[in-house]
């Protein structure tokens, strides 16, 4: 590669949701490859938990993920985590539907419920806790079916197990299309704006490559502004190829419940009082036992020089 040439990026996502819409528009949208990147784009192998673990093994340069990994494991005494630089959701982006219509939903109906939480990735459950404790209910009175993953919460949801169940998007669409369920909460809404997932990179990477790392923001910046400013038909359109298997009406819907509900961020900074937000739910979750410092964590520099 000359110093002239595109420079190559590998960008990784933690699992294929409508939620992460923000990475799906910058890169089929063409803005990184406006700043000089060649993308290669790809979803968390399962050969690595997480992608915070692709980013060190050196199989990904920059990864989505929830700030959460790098909090907990600085808990657990990493004196260096993966920095995290741009944020990618503003709000939680789960639901829990309900068997019974949403005007005969209230709160209280969680108390001895059966739910389907999300199964496959820990930080939307400590969310959902947080807002039932906000409630003043007590999540260990619910009645769990965990650890299934989407497909299998589904599946057991369309069998007839649970009162409730957990999901993202375009799954959410896709179980109320069916008229299986209805909408009862939005936890995004329930629990305003927190840092819940966003772009990092080592800091061995960013040490070395910053440039690329400011063009990557830049680029970033930009599908942002086209996002905010695109109807959700336009986004919907443009992020379909990213769901072959799904109608694009349900995407369009989805998309429009995000819009609606200010799930995504319309510039890149992640800011402090998100950061400790999402702190405020990882503690109440037990999840952590101490505050990791902001900039232990977030580099917020980046995004503002980009």
């Amino acid at each position: 590669m000359t110093s002239h040439g595109p420079r190559p990026l590998r960008l990784m996502e933690t699992f294929r949701s409508v939620f992460y819409t923000p990475i799906y528009v910058s890169v089929a949208g063409g803005f990184l490859e406006a700043e000089g990147l060649d993308v290669a784009f790809s979803t968390c192998p399962p050969e690595f938990p997480h992608p915070l673990a692709a980013l060190v093994e050196g199989a990904a340069d920059i990864a989505q993920s929830g700030i959460m990994r790098s909090i907990i494991a600085r808990d657990w005494g990493a004196e260096t985590v993966p920095m995290h630089f741009a944020k990618i959701n503003a709000r939680d982006g789960f639901f829990v539907l309900s068997r019974k219509p949403a005007a005969e939903f209230a709160w209280e109906n969680f108390h001895g419920a059966t739910v389907i939480p999300v199964g496959f990735t820990p930080m939307p459950w400590a969310s959902f806790q947080k807002a039932l404790r906000d409630r003043n209910i007590d999540p260990a009175g619910l009645d769990l079916i965990p650890g299934l993953g989407l497909d299998e919460a589904m599946a057991a949801f369309a069998e007839g197990r649970g009162d409730f169940i957990h999901l993202p998007e375009p799954a959410a669409e896709q179980v109320l299309a069916g008229d299986l369920a209805h909408m009862a909460v939005a936890l995004g809404q329930a629990n305003g704006h927190i840092a819940y997932s966003s772009f990092a990179s080592t800091n061995r990477f960013l040490a070395e490559q910053p440039d690329t790392a400011l063009r990557f923001v830049r680029g970033y910046a930009r599908g942002l502004e086209w996002l905010a400013a695109g109807s959700p038909q336009q986004v919907g359109e443009a992020i379909r190829d990213f769901f072959p298997t799904v109608d694009l009406e349900l995407i369009v819907r989805s998309v429009a419940r995000y819009k609606e509900q200010d799930t995504w961020p319309s510039e890149p900074s992640l800011n402090e009082p998100e950061y400790q937000g999402l702190q405020d739910i990882l503690m109440e979750a037990g999840m952590v036992h101490r505050r990791q410092p902001y900039l232990s964590v977030v580099r917020p520099d980046i995004a503002s020089q980009a």
